[in-house]
């Protein structure tokens, strides 16, 4: 079985996506090292703006896996090639953002990403939904039939765990000058992230415990000139830490030195920081809303993404109780080992050996 994966996510700046294909590939390899796996990708990130991305989609991408006797195309983030000369067609999708929350991104995008790619995944041989949630949204939205869907979770990198030593995250801490203590969101700063909230929350907390900084990693997304706004109308611009991207060798530590990981977006396909974070023993409060139960789990910590108050009391809360926060360190390292990418890739693999099956 030859099996074409498309990984132009792994170039440059990774988020979710990126991190999904690199763990999902470095895994394949270890539960199945007797089948081929062909990785193709642009020659640069500069191929990679959306009209370039529907030629590498439907053309190159396809055109390359041919020459290389493909018998699988797996897309494993974007649209689903149509035009594939008889190859089979897996695709993963991730979520239905541009059609739940247009308003996050350009016109342009919005045809990409909430027109093109939602007609094209009725073209592929089996869908790969990383949530029940988003199995649920694929069926409503789009009118899939369920048959055709699997869910497969994502999970953590193995080097997000509890055994960061002290001196490395002391040295993120000077890094990103985050202060001793500090609260952390990572994440693209767009407006489905919720952050103008979240800030307002945070400058709640001060009033109680002001030693504390509030730390949001993650490249500026949609709309960010908002954020940046309203910590400078809070007078807050020296208590809310902008760090920008943070790279994979630094992540882990900077979940391990935070107090909380505070997580109130209003919609998520999945959900990895979250539990990037529970891996490294970080208590997590998340919002209630789509995907997240499934990643938090029942005893975890989830709130109604608009109900200011609950999270400010919340808050408060685990960082005047020592004993509860370590309960939570506990139930964080618990749930975040329920989820695994070595599942991950054994699922992907029968979703390919189901396929092939069929049409051999």
């Amino acid at each position: 079985m030859r099996v074409a994966i498309d990984v132009q996510t792994t170039l440059g700046q990774k988020t979710g996506f990126g991190f999904y294909v690199k763990n999902l590939i470095r895994n394949l390899r270890i539960v199945d090292p007797k089948n081929k796996y062909i990785l193709l990708s642009p020659l640069s990130e500069k191929d990679l703006s959306t009209p370039q991305r529907f030629n590498w989609d439907q053309f190159k991408f396809p055109k390359l896996a041919k020459a290389q006797d493909a018998e699988i195309l797996h897309q494993p983030c974007f649209s689903a090639p149509i035009f594939h000369s008889n190859m089979k067609v897996v695709v993963t999708i991730h979520d239905l953002i541009a059609i739940k929350f247009p308003r996050d991104i350009t016109f342009f995008s919005s045809q990409f990403f909430g027109k093109w790619m939602p007609f094209s995944y009725h073209f592929a041989d089996k869908i790969i939904a990383i949530s029940e949630h988003t199995k649920k949204d694929i069926i409503k939205f789009l009118n899939i039939p369920e048959k055709k869907i699997r869910v497969i979770h994502l999970a953590a990198g193995s080097e997000f765990n509890e055994n960061i030593a002290t001196n490395e995250v002391e040295r993120i801490r000077k890094k990103y000058n985050t202060g001793n203590k500090y609260l952390l969101h990572t994440g693209t700063l767009n407006p489905r992230k919720n952050l103008e909230f979240l800030i307002l929350v945070f400058a709640e907390i001060i009033k109680t415990h002001p030693d504390y900084n509030l730390v949001i990693a993650g490249k500026k997304g949609w709309y960010f000139e908002g954020l940046f706004k309203l910590v400078g109308d809070l007078n807050l611009k020296n208590k809310v830490k902008f760090v920008g991207y943070v790279p994979d060798e630094d992540s882990p530590a900077l979940y391990k030195g935070a107090a909380l990981f505070l997580f109130p977006s209003l919609y998520e396909g999945f959900g990895l920081p979250p539990l990037e974070a529970m891996a490294c023993g970080c208590p997590v409060i998340s919002s209630n809303t789509s995907s997240m139960p499934e990643v938090i789990g029942e005893e975890g910590i989830l709130v109604s993404p608009k109900d200011k108050a609950a999270w400010v009391r919340i808050i408060k809360e685990l960082l005047s109780n020592p004993n509860l926060r370590r309960k939570y360190i506990k139930y964080s390292l618990r749930q975040a080992k329920k989820f695994s990418w070595k599942k991950c890739a054994e699922e992907t693999l029968k979703v390919y050996e189901e396929i092939y099956e069929n049409s051999h």
